[in-house]
């Protein structure tokens, strides 16, 4: 029973300083969200926040229709994805390339 206690209250604090841990995370990254909204760029970078991304092309695709300028769009943003992916991909392999030297 005692061992039991000991281990509750353990994961207690376990848990306890992973809340606190995530605060300070969620904190973190309110405060860089903050500062991605200066004033003077507030537009441009709402525009460019990958949140608004999907909202402005489903609006641009709405006011488009099916139309050939709206396959041309869809096409550069498949193109637009694929590169991304690559570029990610590739990021990923030096990385890893990087931890193997050390």
């Amino acid at each position: 029973m005692n061992e039991r206690l000991r281990a509750l209250g353990e994961r207690k604090h376990l848990l306890l300083a992973r809340s606190r841990l995530h605060r300070l995370e969620l904190q973190h990254q309110f405060g860089e969200l903050r500062r991605s909204f200066a004033r003077p760029r507030a537009a441009l970078s709402l525009a460019a926040s990958p949140a608004v991304r999907p909202l402005v092309l489903s609006a641009l695709m709405a006011l488009l229709g099916g139309g050939r300028v709206a396959r041309l769009l869809k096409g550069a943003l498949a193109v637009l994805a694929v590169a991304k992916t690559l570029g990610a991909i590739y990021g990923w392999m030096n990385e890893a390339g990087e931890g193997k030297r050390r």
